[in-house]
């Protein structure tokens, strides 16, 4: 004959996610331990309830589920303590109606078992296993219902032949194996469940559900009393009430997952091991062998769906939970539409703005209603923005896009916002798509301050620029200054000694103007350089341009001893740009490449500029020296700010030419040369081809240490 050894009940100690974690402390280490110790006797006793005489087998054994939970939840180094509760327990249970060998070997074979057990589910899970998903479920029935089983079998039986209850191995083997797997399948998932919710169980009673759970207690009652503890009148009758539990299993199972459901099962298990105790219900073989069977099977085969059909509506509960708190979580305002454009779906932020938008339509869509035929339906009736949102979002659901995204402004009981809208398609088997809808105003009001900055720091590059040539600019003005002085002087000595001479008078006066024009063009230059204003984009000369920049630095290129050569493609589209910005880029580049050559010998100071149409697309210009040429430390940041290869530079010139040709569209890269020095190139965007303009055509000239002048075509 043969009996099974339990583990104890662990009662509501505390949950952990972690292998070597405490959980969390609901009392005491020694107030948990005599929870477990009632909990343990009454787990052994009930056992003795379950068991057939004839077989001398318990078909549930409720302390092994008990034991194992209470391990899988309690910190390594308290297990000690529950083994030796667990075993005085049994020890206690059993000793009054077995050997002292019989029931020492039994509980070895009880402790191998629940340790098999709790290592297992700890190593596989890292803690409390979470049965919300099939593999889960696969993997806690290998470790819990079939290696610890298996385990404890192996002892158990041998305890069994050894004391002579049993003359073969394999019968009590399968005995043993049974009663501990359909524990584990029943019991202890229930027991599991139990500890990982005991911290906040207040918050789990609510009265509806209080409602719910007595009302299933009573239904399922009903069904166990009329299928297990009533008579059989005939086939069919035993058939329908054999199935009468099932519905109510698997609600339980959809409701409240597996902690739930094995609750359920285990009721279930025990009113149908009552009734064939009593003779009574649709167990009714004609041996005991035979009844026990089937009475396994039967648990078996209803707890192993049930439990599948909980751990897939835990972990569809856990995944809709996990998008409405996703959609809940977003500031910003979320829709998402389904491939027709309804709206199934919004998030709390997108309800609260809908119930107080006033100035589009689109804005105050709800779920239900035609997001694409509300902004077709604004469109029509001239709303521009409403149409721009239908076309972006037609084309993501309609898969010619992926992305669509567009700003607009906003206006509501006077208050002035900026708001951005982005349509991405929804990755389903359907189609659709997610509409977000945020509020930019604060990042568009701080890129305008960054705007502003970034134009006062050009601002004072631009005057730090023109404060380095203010030697050679005062020079540049001195030259026409006193060229008018000195023909005016003469004009007036002629005019009194010769008064008649007024073909010479009229030379002197060309001559006067000449050089009062080329004054006043060196000052208009100054002052548009130091002016602060808006940026303006306009169709810009290039070869004007650079002729400009040129004529602006030809006194410091005298000064420091370059000579400076530009070839001019004359067949040059004009770019798009602002004139004072982009002459603030070419003048720093030239300035850096003299600082560059500075060390270079007079004759070999060089300084060449070179503008042609880029093959990709727009005009490049490139400034080359014959300098020392790039550090290869700083190759990579040469245009970071604050990096620079001058010994008293601040390493900003670089970084805001960048910035200026950034915001322009185009990009500046350097490189150095292959013989010596280096060479920085600037390529600029060109003017759309539906803009019109208008200008003169512009020679191709050469500067040397002299004056600007006409040479040949390059």
């Amino acid at each position: 004959m043969l009996t099974f050894q339990p583990r104890p009940l662990m009662s509501a100690p505390g949950s952990t996610n972690r292998s070597e974690a405490a959980p969390a402390t609901i009392a005491p280490l020694a107030r948990r331990l005599v929870l477990f110790g009632i909990a343990a006797l009454i787990g052994n006793a009930f056992a003795s309830t379950l068991r057939f005489p004839e077989l001398g087998s318990a078909l549930l054994f409720p302390p092994y589920a008990f034991l194992t939970a209470a391990l899988v939840a309690s910190p390594r180094r308290d297990w000690i303590w529950y083994i030796i509760v667990g075993s005085v327990a049994h020890a206690v249970t059993h000793l009054s109606g077995w050997s002292v060998t019989w029931v020492l070997f039994a509980d070895v074979a009880n402790m191998a078992r629940a340790i098999a057990a709790a290592a297992l589910l700890r190593w596989w899970f890292g803690g409390l296993p979470r049965l919300d998903s099939i593999g889960a479920l696969f993997a806690f029935v290998v470790t819990a219902v079939i290696i610890a089983p298996a385990v404890g079998a192996t002892i158990g039986a041998a305890n069994v032949v050894l004391h002579g209850a049993s003359p073969t191995y394999w019968v009590p083997w399968i005995l043993w194996f049974l009663s501990n797997a359909l524990t584990g399948l029943t019991i202890l998932p229930a027991c599991l469940s139990a500890i990982r919710v005991a911290p906040g169980w207040r918050q789990l009673i609510e009265r509806h559900r209080l409602v719910e759970v007595l009302l299933i207690a009573a239904l399922l009652l009903g069904t166990c009393l009329l299928a297990f503890l009533l008579p059989v009148a005939n086939r069919w009758d035993l058939a329908l009430r054999l199935y009468a539990p099932l519905p109510l299993l698997i609600w339980t199972a959809l409701r409240y997952g597996c902690g739930g459901a094995c609750l359920a099962m285990t009721a279930v298990a025990y009113a149908a091991i009552l009734g064939a105790d009593r003779g009574t219900g649709p167990f009714l073989a004609p041996t005991p062998d035979d009844n026990v069977l089937a009475l396994q099977l039967f648990v078996f085969l209803t707890s192993l769906p049930v439990l599948c059909i909980a751990a897939v509506a835990t972990a569809r509960r856990g995944t809709v939970q996990l998008y409405r708190s996703l959609l809940a979580s977003f500031q910003d305002h979320v829709a998402i539409l389904d491939a027709r454009g309804i709206v199934v779906e919004t998030n709390g932020s997108w309800r609260r703005f809908a119930e107080s938008a006033g100035q589009h339509h689109f804005d105050r869509v709800q779920v239900g209603d035609d997001y694409v035929g509300v902004c077709r339906a604004s469109s029509e009736q001239g709303d521009i923005t409403a149409g721009r949102a239908l076309a972006g979002v037609t084309s993501v659901l309609g898969g010619e896009r992926r992305r669509f995204e567009m700003e607009y402004d906003y206006e509501h009981d006077g208050r002035q916002a900026a708001y951005n809208i982005s349509a991405e398609a929804l990755e389903h088997a359907d189609g659709g798509a997610v509409v977000t809808r945020s509020d930019v105003t604060a990042r568009r009001q701080a890129q305008l301050e960054i705007e502003e900055q970034r134009r006062e720091v050009s601002h004072l590059a631009r005057v730090a620029v023109l404060g380095e040539l203010s030697g050679a600019l005062a020079h540049e003005l001195s030259q026409p200054l006193a060229a008018i002085l000195a023909n005016a002087d003469a004009a007036r000595r002629l005019l009194v000694r010769r008064p008649g001479e007024v073909e010479e008078v009229r030379e002197i006066l060309r001559e006067i103007i000449s050089e009062d024009q080329r004054a006043g063009q060196v000052i208009h230059r100054l002052r548009a350089l130091l002016k602060r204003g808006e940026t303006r984009l306009q169709p810009v000369d290039t070869s004007a341009l650079v002729r400009e920049v040129l004529e602006l630095a030809h006194a410091e290129l005298i000064t420091r001893r370059v000579t400076a050569t530009a070839v001019v493609d004359p067949r040059l589209p004009l770019i798009l740009g602002d004139r004072v910005q982009l002459q603030q880029v070419l003048l720093n580049l030239i300035l850096n490449a003299c600082e560059a050559m500075n060390t270079t010998p007079a004759a070999d100071r060089t300084l060449g500029l070179a503008v042609r149409a880029s093959t990709s697309g727009g005009v490049q210009i490139s400034v080359s020296d014959r300098g020392t040429g790039i550090p290869h430390a700083l190759a990579d940041r040469l245009f970071e700010p604050f990096v620079t290869t001058k010994r008293e530079g601040l390493g900003l010139g670089l970084s805001i030419s960048r910035a200026i040709v950034t915001s322009h569209g185009g990009r500046i890269w350097a490189e150095n040369n292959d013989d010596r020095g280096a060479t920085l190139h600037c390529l600029l965007v060109l003017v759309p081809a539906d803009m019109p303009v208008e200008r003169a055509p512009v020679p191709t000239w050469s500067v040397g240490r002299g004056r600007p002048s006409p040479v040949p075509r390059a």
